[in-house]
């Protein structure tokens, strides 16, 4: 009789922590780029993702991505900005330096913050136009936006934010073949 009642308890145990209503499996949401070469890929943790930026009374439609991994997100970590008039179309390729005005001052389309492993601070943010000896550049293409998330690819030329020199003179890192398949975020300001 003991033993028919541990029985009946563990039925009844698994019955109820089975019957439980199981959270829905998160994509496999991930971000992967070279880095003057070598390999890096990540898989994006919980604050991953692209804030959209939707002001129906601006003319400017701001982006964020936010690239990370882990639980430091100043290290193996890549931020974006984008800035664009039209609403994202699939396919295009949006440019840093075709430079959009805000606020009357004529401002990099993109900007790009890039922390390597150890924690250090790349970025990409002049316009060479404005800043003879700049060869800071970036691009990005959204490739699909579903539901789950926005599939894309970028690249971009960056300097340590530590390099305070003659802007001609800094050492270039080249950022190749991104991709990314990160979560949406939609804000109405």
């Amino acid at each position: 009789m003991r033993l028919l009642s541990k029985i009946l308890l563990f039925t009844v145990f698994v019955a109820v922590f089975t019957s439980c209503d199981k959270e829905p499996d998160r994509p496999d949401y991930y971000y992967r780029f070279k880095v003057n070469g070598v390999q890096k890929e990540f898989k994006a943790n919980t604050d991953s993702g692209i804030l959209f930026l939707e002001d129906p009374n601006a003319a400017n439609r701001y982006m964020l991505f936010n690239m990370t991994t882990g639980r430091d997100n100043e290290k193996n970590a890549l931020f974006i900005s984008l800035r664009t008039l039209e609403s994202i179309t699939i396919g295009t390729r949006y440019e840093m330096q075709l430079g959009i005005t805000v606020n009357n001052t004529v401002v990099p389309r993109i900007t790009v913050l890039y922390f390597d492993e150890n924690g250090d601070r790349f970025i990409a943010d002049l316009l060479q136009t404005d800043n003879p000896g700049a060869r800071d550049d970036a691009w990005v293409i959204f490739d699909e936006l579903i539901q789950e998330g926005s599939y894309g690819r970028f690249e971009a030329t960056i300097y340590s934010v530590d390099d305070d020199g003659e802007l001609s003179e800094r050492q270039d890192m080249f950022i190749t073949d991104g991709e990314f398949f990160i979560p949406n975020f939609i804000s109405l300001r």
